[in-house]
């Protein structure tokens, strides 16, 4: 097995020990007989699979789910209810990535080693709660890779778990109270800074630790651009700002930065 909490979402195909992926566009369909081909493979001790439905998934769970320590469920948007993996108490990672039916989470209390999940492009999902049951849950995401449909009520939950490292990309938090998760054990945070203002942004780290890692701890994200010339890269900034090009827009970034750090300072002088 090759999942460490570092790449338990990771979208590689091959750090699985078993791919039982039907398609890789929309999933696909798979059977009980495709499904039952985990039998050749007893020593396996992670699976990425997609195109389960309801009945199939409970199928795959309660015939195979225990021999993995990691379960990457890919792109089976007909499961309705997620409550069978309540069953899996050796279960250390789980990935769920494209949804349309589910609209909750299950309870964790059973799923005592489970220490890294991630929920991706899940449309109907918006409560977060049973995120609670979670007791040994380390690192949490919740983002969209593709439709970004993904709207969640409040991160609130968040404050009861002791989960330290958490990422957020999805569409919107209804509440829009990022502020509560300073009251959370998490210690690394990877929301993207452009969502933000940049008195917004000042004003959220001024809350969290200044040991705190991840994206949020900084106004821009990099990326880079390809044209004709070959790439450029820029620093993507804060919800009304315009973008830097790097050797382009240095000292205009730099001023940036000072803003930044000004603002960062006198809230934490408040």
């Amino acid at each position: 097995m090759k999942i460490c909490i570092d790449n338990f979402d990771s979208p590689d195909f091959e750090i699985f020990d078993i791919n039982l992926v039907q398609k890789q566009v929309d999933g696909g369909q798979i059977d009980k007989s495709a499904i039952d081909t985990i039998q050749e493979y007893p020593d396996a001790e992670s699976i990425i699979i997609s195109g389960l439905r309801q009945d199939t998934f409970e199928y795959f769970i309660n015939r195979y789910g225990k021999q993995f320590r990691a379960i990457s469920l890919w792109k089976n948007k007909l499961i309705s209810d997620l409550s069978p993996l309540s069953s899996l108490t050796d279960v250390e990672y789980i990935c769920i990535f494209f949804n349309q039916r589910t609209d909750s989470l299950w309870d964790m209390s059973d799923n005592r080693k489970l220490t890294g999940l991630s929920i991706s492009d899940f449309s109907r999902l918006h409560n977060i709660e049973l995120i609670r049951t979670g007791k040994s849950l380390k690192a949490f995401s919740l983002y969209d890779r593709v439709e970004g449909k993904m709207e969640i009520d409040s991160l609130k939950p968040l404050c009861d778990t002791n989960v330290s490292r958490f990422a957020w990309g999805g569409k919107k938090i209804v509440d829009n109270d990022f502020m509560c998760l300073s009251d959370s054990n998490i210690s690394e945070l990877d929301i993207s800074p452009s969502i933000f203002t940049i008195q917004e942004l000042a004003e959220l780290n001024s809350c969290f630790p200044q040991e705190m890692k991840g994206s949020i701890t900084r106004p821009y994200i990099t990326g880079r651009v390809k044209d004709k010339d070959g790439y450029r890269e820029y620093y993507y900034l804060c919800k009304g700002q315009k973008k830097c090009e790097k050797g382009k827009d240095d000292s205009r970034f730099n001023k940036y930065l000072e803003e930044y750090r000004d603002l960062l300072s006198a809230y934490r002088n408040k």
